[in-house]
């Protein structure tokens, strides 16, 4: 048992670190999911006084089984592409930079968007990401460049360069939407398969009843940005955004 919690302590460690990188240490998500990590290793540390209580024994299991048991439902959600391909608008998200290049994160979500363009070659692009944390280039920038570089034209491509979370991904990819089109149009929404639940609700949120297409995540990843998305989803529902 000890075994077990030093290892889902330490998951949802490196989750915290990669979202301090990524977000920030004030991060609302960050500082939630600091404290998994510190509840898990405390538990762990007294585990033999604290396994007689029956009560907190089993709220520590059924927490841990919600957050695996979500996880998976997140991964099957993201799974069900409902994307035509007769878009006219797709919105890519952003993801944490690497040295001010694509990481492999944001390089599948744009991969994705490369196989997007080469069905639908008539959809506007919009790629949305701000300055992020320890960033010095935006992310719609970065993603600007890898597009073009793969083959899609400089003018199907928007930048969406204010936003700093996902809500503001969609609430400004919106702005773009409306400077450009005077009747509703049809988007999709790429980006990682566990981001598509948050992500195409808060397309919701700012009137846009989107489709998805998801990428894949780097499988030494996977553990990381679920238990952290998780974590996004419960802040999402608490404060809505």
């Amino acid at each position: 048992m000890k075994i077990f919690l030093f290892i889902a302590g330490a998951i949802s460690f490196i989750a915290t670190i990669r979202g301090a990188f990524i977000s920030g240490l004030l991060n609302n998500t960050t500082i939630f999911l600091a404290g998994i990590t510190f509840a898990i290793w405390g538990y762990g540390y007294f585990f033999d006084i604290l396994k007689k209580k029956k009560w907190l024994t089993a709220i520590i299991f059924a927490l841990t089984f919600i957050i695996f048991g979500f996880s998976i439902f997140l991964s099957m959600y993201g799974r069900r592409n409902t994307v035509t391909f007769n878009e006219d608008v797709a919105i890519v998200l952003g993801a944490g930079l690497v040295d001010g290049e694509v990481g492999g994160l944001l390089a599948y979500r744009l991969d994705t968007a490369v196989l997007y363009h080469r069905q639908n070659p008539n959809a506007m692009i919009i790629v949305s990401g701000g300055l992020g944390h320890r960033e010095t280039t935006t992310e719609a920038y970065a993603m600007f460049n890898y597009l073009v570089m793969r083959g899609v034209p400089a003018e199907r491509i928007r930048l969406e360069s204010i936003a700093y979370s996902t809500y503001s991904n969609m609430r400004y990819s919106r702005a773009i939407i409306n400077e450009y089109f005077n009747h509703e149009p049809s988007v999709v929404v790429i980006t990682s398969g566990f981001h598509i639940f948050r992500s195409v609700r808060f397309a919701r949120q700012v009137g846009i009843e989107a489709t998805s297409y998801s990428a894949r995540t780097p499988f030494s990843s996977v553990p990381f940005m679920y238990v952290r998305e998780v974590a996004s989803v419960v802040k999402m529902w608490i404060i809505g955004r």
